[in-house]
């Protein structure tokens, strides 16, 4: 779980910091540029998360394919 929490933390401290400078630069955004700057954030890090997650699997089966051959060689 605290894969998942870490990177969501990340995802919505992003959003807050994209939000505190449309504020700043634009005073009189819609609330509408707010929800594409969350979805952006939300889009991005969906694909950061399946990314990684795709790459510790390749990790995973690497290890696991490495440890059968070790085992099979051993007998």
């Amino acid at each position: 779980m605290t894969y998942v929490l870490s990177r969501a933390a990340i995802v919505v401290l992003a959003w807050g910091m994209t939000c505190g400078l449309i504020v700043r630069i634009w005073p009189a955004a819609d609330p509408m540029t707010f929800a594409v700057a969350g979805i952006s954030w939300v889009c991005a890090g969906a694909a950061y998360f399946a990314y990684l997650r795709k790459l510790r699997r390749a990790v995973e089966n690497d290890h696991r394919n490495r440890r059968y051959g070790v085992r099979r060689s051993a007998i």
